[in-house]
């Protein structure tokens, strides 16, 4: 199994590389939309490495009782229960995960600031999932 130093010493843009997809996206949006988009997202993709990792950076961008109505919302899978800017974010970012034309635009309070933001940490987490799960993390 390779593990995590040694793809990061042997590929050390990689995680350059990756970071970069977000600066940018991470001053159109609050720390904790950010992390909600990588929490839901890893927990689509069952990456458990992330979703510890982001839940954890969750619970530091947040109130309590944010944190605890966000995790129900995901908990049950129930964007409903998120405000309206969160839970487009979500759907629109799962969109992107799901590699199908993307409609989140039409109703929408995101602009397109922030929905290229989405965009572009959904990119990101999916591609850090992807690396986490096919090498074991």
């Amino acid at each position: 199994m390779i593990s995590q130093p040694y793809l990061l010493t042997e590929y050390p843009h990689i995680h350059k590389a990756l970071g970069g997809l977000s600066t940018q996206a991470e001053q159109c949006l609050t720390g904790s939309t950010v992390h909600l988009i990588r929490l839901y997202i890893s927990q689509l993709n069952g990456c458990k490495y992330c979703q510890i990792m982001h839940e954890d950076a969750l619970k530091d961008t947040t109130s309590h009782a944010q944190f605890t109505r966000f995790h129900k919302a995901l908990a049950e899978s129930n964007l409903a229960l998120l405000p309206q800017f969160e839970a487009s974010a979500l759907r629109l970012a799962k969109q992107v995960t799901q590699v199908k034309p993307i409609t989140e635009f039409d109703n929408t309070p995101l602009d397109e600031k922030q929905c290229l933001a989405v965009i572009a940490i959904a990119l990101q987490i999916n591609s850090w999932n992807r690396i986490a799960i096919g090498l074991g993390f």
